[in-house]
């Protein structure tokens, strides 16, 4: 920025970066303000070998104007002048800045399709550069190699330019390629970028298994419900057989003692986790429905037990013997039900009567009909059949 002296009589500025792009658009702004007589300005860029005129007005009357001009291309960075020269008859001013211009080279990103391939699969790919405004850059492409797991060089190609665009190519691997990590390198002038896939014989699963089970469960309820299903790839039921079973851990710090009998001379766990395993078949939509009981989970003493339960489904394929698991986690919450006041006034004044409505639901908040409800002046409590009841 050159700004005139801030006198009576004419000023002037002239807004520039301090820091500019090699090769690329550029604008400044100037402006000139009480012009006594008339002027004219010139503003130019200096350097060792050549000055260029970037601008030139002659006026009597005020201005603000701005101008684009493209800045000299440099391989690195190079400090140039920037020099505002206002001339009259009666009025000369002249100011010099320092500005630094600076070569940005393009951002090089390069994608494969997909991060792992078969042997005898084609290695699709493509190179993009980016320049200061994330647009795509002209750039050349000195060579663009690929390396197999050995570090081999299978693919090379030399000189490719982008002409702005994105650079598509593909490699056709070897159908007895070697499996491991495999490279992609472009080379732009010094710089390298790279970009790593892996080969390998991988198979992907025939089917897939769901487990649907609630997130959380009440220590108070009868029941737990789980749905496991089975769908092969595109969509159709798998036909087999699903076992499910539903653990309650113990606590990692809780002591275990061994037994020892004549039988198990090693001994056995005096104490071991509540499991129940159920087998079923898949029906014509490849699910089955289980339904456990809770009092299976809370016949050891609560304490030894983790609360949560731990669900693990293996589905096997009809004729195959092809298997694939599941697994999920199911908290056990000890509220049995809740207590909440509603349409009660926010604020109230002392001594006044105060109107609202008390809702009682169950764990899975269902109602509670018929349920004698205590209110209290100062902390509130309720009881329903004797089970604590949170508020």
């Amino acid at each position: 920025m050159c700004v005139g002296p801030a006198l009576a009589g004419p000023q002037y500025m002239v807004a520039i970066p301090a820091v500019l792009e090699a090769g690329v658009e550029t604008k400044f702004c100037a402006s000139l303000l009480q012009p006594s007589e008339t002027l004219v300005m010139t503003v130019t860029l200096m350097s060792e070998e050549t000055n260029t005129t970037l601008f030139q007005q002659t006026s009597s009357k005020g201005f603000h104007t701005c101008t684009q001009f493209k800045t000299p291309s440099v391989e690195n960075e190079v400090v140039q002048k920037f020099q505002v020269e206002v001339r009259g008859n009666t009025f000369y001013s002249k100011e010099v800045r320092k500005v630094m211009i600076k070569s940005h080279q393009p951002s090089t990103f390069v994608q494969t399709d997909k991060p792992i391939y078969l042997p005898g699969q084609t290695v699709k790919f493509r190179v993009i550069s980016l320049d200061t405004k994330m647009r795509p850059a002209n750039q050349m492409y000195n060579t663009i190699e690929i390396e197999d797991a050995n570090r081999n060089k299978i693919g090379q190609w030399l000189n490719e330019t982008s002409d702005s665009k994105i650079l598509q190519l593909s490699y056709d691997l070897n159908s007895e390629a070697r499996e491991g990590s495999y490279q992609v390198t472009v080379s732009t002038g010094s710089n390298k970028i790279h970009h790593s896939f892996k080969v390998e014989k991988y198979v992907l699963p025939k089917f897939d298994v769901k487990l649907t089970a609630s997130e959380g469960v009440s220590i108070d309820q009868e029941e737990i419900k789980a749905e496991v299903c089975a769908t092969y790839t595109y969509g159709q039921p798998v036909p087999g057989s699903i076992d499910l079973e539903m653990c309650r851990p113990l606590n990692s710090y809780t002591p275990i003692q061994l037994v020892f009998t004549p039988e198990n001379p090693e001994g056995i766990p005096e104490l071991s986790a509540p499991c129940y395993k159920e087998t079923k078949q898949t029906d014509k939509k490849g699910c089955a429905n289980f339904i456990f009981s809770m009092s299976t989970f809370t016949k050891v003493a609560q304490k030894v037990l983790r609360d949560t339960l731990k669900l693990s489904a293996k589905v096997e394929e009809e004729g195959t013997g092809i298997s694939h698991q599941q697994e999920k986690r199911v908290d056990i919450s000890y509220v049995v039900g809740k207590l909440s006041f509603t349409d009660t006034p926010k604020i109230y004044g002392q001594g006044s009567n105060v109107e609202g409505k008390v809702k009682a639901v169950y764990y899975n908040n269902t109602p509670i009909a018929d349920m004698p409800v205590y209110l209290f002046e100062g902390e509130s409590t309720a009881n329903l059949n004797g089970t604590s009841i949170s508020s």
